[in-house]
């Protein structure tokens, strides 16, 4: 009898640490310290690597990472900055969002045609990378709609990360 109830202790324990998450847990994301309103439609996705993951169904997928490193944010900067454009088709752009600088990157692969969007902004006085990515192909239609709704998430995230 004891046995069951350490066991089911355990399982309690492990419950809660594992974690049951709320809807209003979901509102506000967070991984590696990283906390914006999640965009509408979206959800957190666990991955390995650096940052908050977020997909919309099987795509497209958001990764914001925070940079503490100015030096690092440079480099990921000046790598986006002379990306390999034999291989990708990129257009590069600047948008204001919410007052801040955004400077945005838009990679379609060459070949294939998917998308690896970069997006690279400053607030409060800490260094913002997103990359957005999706595999629409050569789909014009798809393209157009994963690359709107990136754009409306990353406004999002802009807005909002704290």
């Amino acid at each position: 009898m004891k046995n069951r109830v350490l066991i089911l202790g355990i399982l309690i324990v492990i419950s809660a640490t594992l974690g049951c998450t709320s809807n209003a847990q979901q509102e506000k994301q967070s991984g590696d310290s990283i906390n914006f309103q999640m965009p509408g439609e979206w959800e957190l996705h666990p991955m390995p690597g650096d940052g908050t993951v977020i997909w919309k169904g099987d795509d497209p997928r958001i990764r914001v990472i925070e940079i503490e490193d100015k030096r690092k944010y440079d480099s990921k900067y000046k790598r986006a900055l002379n990306m390999d454009n034999t291989t990708y088709i990129i257009k590069t752009k600047n948008e204001t969002i919410d007052g801040l600088n955004v400077e945005i990157f838009q990679t379609t692969d060459g070949k294939y045609g998917d998308i690896q969007d970069e997006y690279f902004f400053i607030k409060n006085n800490k260094y913002y990378y997103i990359m957005a990515w999706a595999y629409p192909g050569w789909n014009s239609n798809k393209q157009n709609s994963y690359r709107q709704e990136i754009s409306e998430a990353v406004d999002t995230i802009v807005k909002t990360i704290t």
